[in-house]
């Protein structure tokens, strides 16, 4: 499905789901249904068809007009240890967006399961949701449990500009004892790539981390900035000449998005 259609689908959920379901979420019961088919189903029908087919179409209409009704079964199998049934539930909620917003509190609960799988899953389902998932997901992210905030940073990262109230928590995280957070938050700053003026030097002050990952994540991510990362490629070019060949080629990888003229002058390796 593309993009465009995939937006709209949601937006289409998210109308229907206020106009006729109320945004209620309600009591788990017997699983809902639409036009006589289970949502287990259309779940089913959606996962195995080909994208932009019309077996894809109409499993997502189906999936939207069950809407709110939905959400409780999707909730369960998040925790049910169930493959297929977490799978479904991870197509349920990427269908559904932001109409399945009443979900949050219940996923933010089992973003913080002692079961890795079940807050992993957790996570990704509150990113499908979006934007009305990013109080839960932010709250995940400053979680003393380091598997639980990098379940929420996960997730906050395919929320695309909508994850902007983030940023300060990942660039003060920049800076935090542990490599392994400093490493995480410069992942995720770089795949965002939004906000340069603010970002794109707090990751330029990574490049002399200690953490060879640090470094390496921190170039990535400005490469991603491309042009808008031009002030800091001075500071890259230093890199050219590192004596860890991953970094040298991530210099210069950034260098050819970022400034590739200054390549031409560069120190010889």
């Amino acid at each position: 499905m593309c993009a465009c259609q995939f937006r709209s689908n949601q937006l289409l959920c998210y109308l229907f789901c206020v106009v006729i379901g109320g945004g209620v979420f309600p009591v788990f019961g017997a699983e809902p249904k639409y036009e006589g088919k289970s949502l287990t189903a259309w779940l089913k029908l959606y996962q195995q068809a080909d994208a932009d087919s019309a077996n894809e179409r109409q499993s997502a209409k189906a999936v939207c007009a069950i809407g709110t009704n939905a959400l409780s079964q999707l909730v369960k199998w998040v925790a049910s240890g169930d493959l297929d049934e977490e799978s479904q539930a991870n197509n349920g909620y990427q269908i559904l967006g932001p109409a399945a917003e009443p979900a949050v509190p219940s996923l933010a609960k089992l973003l913080r399961s002692t079961n890795e799988v079940t807050s992993l899953m957790a996570g990704q389902c509150l990113g499908h949701i979006g934007a009305p998932a990013l109080p839960a997901l932010m709250a995940g992210l400053t979680d003393p449990i380091y598997r639980v905030s990098t379940d929420a940073a996960l997730s906050i990262v395919d929320l695309g500009t909508n994850a902007a109230p983030a940023i300060p928590i990942f660039i003060q995280q920049l800076g935090h004892p542990n490599h392994f957070y400093r490493e995480r938050a410069a992942d995720a700053l770089g795949k965002l790539h939004i906000e340069p003026d603010t970002v794109v030097p707090a990751l330029a002050r990574l490049l002399q981390d200690n953490s060879q990952a640090a470094r390496y994540l921190a170039l990535s991510g400005l490469e991603n900035f491309e042009s808008r990362a031009r002030p800091v490629a001075p500071a890259i070019t230093v890199l050219l000449t590192d004596p860890e060949d991953g970094i040298r080629t991530a210099a210069t990888n950034a260098l050819l998005k970022i400034a590739p003229e200054m390549l031409t002058n560069a120190p010889a390796k």
